[in-house]
């Protein structure tokens, strides 16, 4: 029995490798989209002005900026009833507008690996093979989708601060120090999007069902520097897949600025 359940789980770790490739790979609707009306969730009374200016600001600046990010995460899930936990790096290139993401697993179950490109209006994706020589990924030629094909396979290219929905989702908002924020989102509205590439790479005939989305924001007083995420979702893969993906995103600047 153990002998099968190690053979499942080899099968099964490529697709929870793309789950944490959201992570990444979430990508940005340019499409008219018909927004689901924001859940109703009863708004927490602790909205700290002072963090709710400062990921204004952030959002902002990132809006009018160029910028690249590191990231490193992981996600954790029980598979036939034996726990796992798949590690993830990452990152993102934002330059006016245009976007290329990456997401790489290589562990001894699973390697596996994604990049996907917002350019000049068309949309891309490519998938890496892992070469056991140079221990790195090799990307084959791109595919390119069309817009409608792309949004609805992986959602929206995250050209912003994070992945989630943050317009009209915040709970609650708080200031840890002076240049440090929480935040809590409803976490139906914040995975309206990124629910899709969950979707796609568990192929599965439902959305999964998230519960919970928060993230923690340091910044430079004026920009981002780094963002600490953790969100919870059940996919209805598996009987019911409990999956919990945490990652840290650090924002790097042409003038060489980068979190710590």
């Amino acid at each position: 029995m153990k002998n099968r359940n190690v053979v499942l789980i080899k099968k099964v770790l490529p697709s929870l490798f793309l789950l944490a490739a959201i992570v990444v790979l979430a990508a940005l609707s340019f499409l008219p989209s018909l927004r689901s009306a924001p859940a109703a969730t009863v708004r927490s009374a602790s909205l700290d002005e002072s963090a709710l200016a400062a990921l204004s600001e952030c959002r902002a600046y990132l809006d009018g900026h160029d910028f690249d990010t590191a990231l490193q995460g992981s996600i954790r899930a029980k598979v036939f009833g034996i726990p796992y936990v798949l590690k993830v790096v990452g990152g993102r290139s934002v330059r006016g507008g245009n976007v290329v993401e990456y997401g790489e697993s290589a562990s001894a179950f699973a390697k596996a690996a994604v990049k996907t490109e917002f350019r000049d209006g068309a949309y891309y994706v490519a998938h890496g093979d892992y070469k056991s020589k140079s221990k790195s990924f090799e990307y084959g030629a791109p595919t390119e989708l069309s817009q409608a094909d792309y949004t609805a396979a992986y959602g929206k290219p995250v050209t912003g601060l994070v992945k989630y929905e943050l317009d009209d989702s915040v709970i609650s908002a708080a200031r840890v120090d002076e240049n440090t924020f929480a935040f809590t989102l409803d976490p139906t509205r914040a995975a309206e999007f990124s629910r899709h590439a969950v979707k796609t790479a568990l192929d599965s005939k439902a959305y999964p069902e998230y519960t919970s989305v928060e993230f923690t924001l340091v910044t430079d007083g004026a920009r981002p520097l780094r963002v600490t995420c953790r969100e919870q979702f059940r996919a209805d893969k598996f009987g019911g897949t409990h999956c919990v993906v945490e990652y840290v995103e650090t924002f790097e600047y042409s003038d060489g600025l980068q979190g710590d």
